[in-house]
């Protein structure tokens, strides 16, 4: 995960901006009204979970969330903030660590023969915070048992793995905070 200087960051928004702007305008002129309304809902659905990523207060898992498909690599990441934004911001560094590490083994052992996908869904609950790591696509299930052990172990105090499962074609991790 490169570090981003500010003109790095604006050309990326912009390139992301226009794109989606680009797909509007062709709908538009193709006369698909209900694909253009689609594709603005969606982009607006994606400006709020920015919004609300940004105000966790975990500016490095803020920027990794933010940043990772503006990068090459294996999968799409995809996420979700639900519920009421509060201050996580003692979680950020372990949960950064955990997620850089986990990203990492997952490229590492993903077979590319599908699109693979990346959910991150972040549960801000009454007393708790979720986070679960939902992917779903094609990959070497031995070499990632193997990288399990070290993500297991690389669990910083303030986190718990409350769930956790692999497959063939689905990893699921479920990380407590707190």
């Amino acid at each position: 995960m490169g570090k981003w200087d500010t003109v790095d960051l604006l050309r990326h928004a912009r390139h992301d901006w226009l794109n989606h702007l680009q797909l509007i305008k062709g709908n538009l002129a193709l006369d698909r009204t209900d694909r253009a309304q689609e594709i603005i809902e969606q982009v607006v659905h994606e400006a709020k979970n920015e919004a609300k990523v940004s105000n966790l207060h975990m500016p490095r898992m803020a920027e990794l969330l933010l940043t990772y498909n503006w990068q090459q690599n294996a999968f799409r990441l995809d996420y979700e903030v639900i519920g009421k934004e509060r201050d996580l911001s003692e979680y950020d560094n372990p949960l950064y660590n955990w997620t850089s590490a986990f990203l990492t083994q997952l490229g590492k052992v993903i077979e590319c023969e599908a699109e693979p996908h990346l959910m991150i869904t972040i549960q801000l609950l009454e007393e708790k915070a979720r986070i679960s790591f939902d992917f779903a696509g094609k990959l070497n299930l031995a070499e990632f048992e193997n990288a399990q052990k070290d993500l297991q172990a690389d669990v910083h105090n303030s986190l718990t793995i409350i769930e956790s499962y692999c497959q063939e074609n689905e990893v699921l991790y479920i990380l407590e905070l707190g």
